[in-house]
């Protein structure tokens, strides 16, 4: 049971990054998944919940990765690091989700809105938690510690748009140039 919805999952995942959550009917993505209208509402309420179900399981696997960045005997730097380059690799593993709940999320109802919000938050406060301690040991000017945590989060999640890491930078060259520009800016 789990298995099939699990494809349902990924089928609609694939039709929803490429034809748009409002593009793909509920009649094409049954049929998609060879399975009647009704056989879908079998494992899913409706078509919202599958998006739900796309967006909180892919935001469950980034916390999973962040988290396991994080290692409170190591420096914040290095923990800091290691987010940037466990998240980037989450988000690369995981474009079209990460694609969807950037662009999707306002599709759902409001109790599954917060429910993902409050998800992004935990991602974030864990990154706000590294920055802290950088902060508390006196490596930071003066920045909102916010502020910073939002911006990792946003290197991380929006890096699905633009980066190929087939392309001229490796991922480990993206976390190198993002770990530098965090640490050190960007001016000589």
């Amino acid at each position: 049971m789990a298995g099939r919805k699990e494809e349902i999952i990924k089928v609609a995942t694939v039709l929803f990054s490429k034809n748009g959550y409002d593009n793909t009917s509920i009649r094409e993505l049954a049929k998609a998944c060879e399975l009647s209208v009704a056989g879908l509402y079998y494992f899913f309420q409706n078509k919202e919940d599958i998006l739900f179900n796309i967006l909180n399981s892919s935001l469950d696997r980034l916390m999973q990765y962040v988290s396991s960045a994080i290692n409170k005997n190591d420096s914040p730097q290095t923990n800091i690091k290691r987010i940037i380059d466990h998240g980037v690799q989450c988000v690369m593993e995981s474009k079209m989700e990460i694609g969807l709940l950037l662009k999707e999320s306002p599709r759902l109802n409001p109790e599954q809105q917060v429910i993902i919000k409050n998800n992004e938050r935990e991602v974030i406060h864990l990154i706000r938690n590294e920055i802290s301690r950088l902060n508390d040991e006196g490596s930071l000017k003066n920045f909102n510690l916010t502020f910073l945590a939002f911006s990792i989060w946003s290197i991380i999640s929006f890096s699905h748009n633009w980066f190929n890491p087939e392309g001229q930078l490796s991922t480990k060259g993206f976390v190198t140039e993002t770990t530098e520009l965090f640490f050190n800016g960007v001016l000589k």
